[in-house]
């Protein structure tokens, strides 16, 4: 029997429409295969509908739940249909010798292998795609598919180096001007250097989502190392009240005046040489970013950084990104608006306006601009007329 997983938010833009009707497919045939699916949103219940013998669900667990399920899973669906940046949940897979079926394109094409490309399957949509990619699979023999597994195993072992911490590790080294500097001096003197210390900054550092999750992993890494790392930002609520209240701080983050006084005695006390920035624009706004360049004019040190894991800051509802092309670029009210009627228009308009000032500030203060895929450096470059220089690749890392 063939074990397929899923594991991600059920919501339209993930493609879960697509997986429902391949799972309402499945219940119908004798294919030899079952579904392990854990995630939770909107589309809850419709899968709590299709659970039988062959489709299990599990709600939202930790990676080290999903962990004790491996044995009998040797695929990962990955059916999403909006504009990835990077897909996390997909490398993560993949460290687990899981391989990942989906398209190969955007942020997820290193991580596609050519016989798991759903460009190469029949059909005319992701659903008919998928499950004829599938129903292929479960025709091959015990033989067949061990031979796959093995030949999985080589390529994910190549690919997995590339997202190792220590990569990762390595990557931001050759990003930081200061610690090239450190380096040569630590060449050139027997005194023992000073640890750097950086801080992240980002509009909620609790374990919500993954974003945030994520940093807490990148801190505890980086300081096994020896660095001086703190998180700076807020706590918010999971789920729908958290929604609402990010929401509700959007419309107010250009008037976050409270935060850029509090991030500026925070500079003043802690002195750090690196500044990193996820994510301003549903709380901080500039102001974070006003005040960290105010202190690196004063102090003389400090590098900013700004890291991109959506399209929040180039398109007005990421969520409804389906091509690149679709991206206009420059960034301008008329290419930000472009593609959008009625009720939307109205609101893109306004996050605009609540936009600018933030891109305004960051285009004159930000150091480096990162991104997690090679696909959107050139977006961050025609939206915002920068320089190609200033803005790097730094891909995420496999998590524990």
């Amino acid at each position: 029997m063939v074990g397929f997983l899923y594991y991600g938010r059920l919501e339209k833009e993930k493609g879960i429409e697509s997986l429902i009707e391949v799972l309402q497919k499945v219940k119908k045939s004798d294919l030899d295969c079952e579904f392990f699916i854990f995630g939770t949103g909107s589309f809850e219940n419709k899968i709590l509908e299709l659970t039988d013998q062959r489709i299990h669900f599990f709600g939202r667990k930790p990676l080290s739940t999903i962990q004790k399920y491996l044995s009998n899973i040797d695929y990962c669906l990955m059916p999403s249909e909006f504009l990835e940046t990077f897909w996390l949940s997909a490398l993560n897979a993949l460290s687990r010798w899981i391989p990942v079926i989906w398209y190969k394109k955007w942020g997820m094409e290193p991580f596609i292998f050519s016989d798991c490309n759903l460009y190469t399957f029949k059909g005319d949509t992701t659903a008919k795609r998928l499950y004829s990619a599938i129903t292929k699979i479960c025709s091959l023999s015990k033989e067949e598919l061990q031979e796959k597994k093995e030949t999985y195993q080589y390529e994910i072992t190549l690919l997995m180096d590339q997202y190792s911490k220590n990569t990762r590790y390595l990557n931001f080294c050759q990003l930081s001007e200061i610690l090239r500097q450190q380096e040569k001096k630590s060449k050139n003197s027997t005194q023992e250097n000073h640890p750097l210390k950086i801080v992240l900054v980002s509009d909620f550092i609790n374990k919500i989502w993954g974003i945030e999750t994520y940093l807490h992993e990148a801190k505890e890494y980086l300081e096994t190392l020896d660095y001086t790392v703190l998180l700076w930002g807020n706590e918010n609520k999971p789920w729908f009240l958290g929604k609402l209240i990010r929401y509700r701080w959007i419309l107010s983050s250009p008037f976050n005046f409270w935060s850029k006084i509090r991030f500026k005695n925070f500079l003043k006390k802690e002195q750090p040489d690196i500044i990193r920035f996820h994510s301003l624009l549903r709380w901080l706004g500039k102001g974070v970013v006003e005040a960290a360049a105010e202190y690196q004019k004063k102090e003389k040190k400090s590098e900013l950084w700004m890291m991109y894991h959506d399209f929040w800051y180039f398109y007005p509802y990421p969520h409804a990104l389906f091509e690149v092309k679709s991206c206009k670029t420059p960034l301008s009210m008329r290419n930000f608006l472009d593609q959008q009627k009625g009720i939307k228009k109205f609101f893109a308009r306004w996050k605009y306006l609540l936009m600018k000032g933030l891109v305004k500030v960051l285009k004159k203060s930000i150091n480096l601009h990162l991104v997690p895929s090679e696909y959107m450096k050139e977006i961050v470059v025609q939206s915002y007329q920068i320089a190609d220089k200033k803005v790097k690749v730094f891909p995420h890392f496999i998590q524990d």
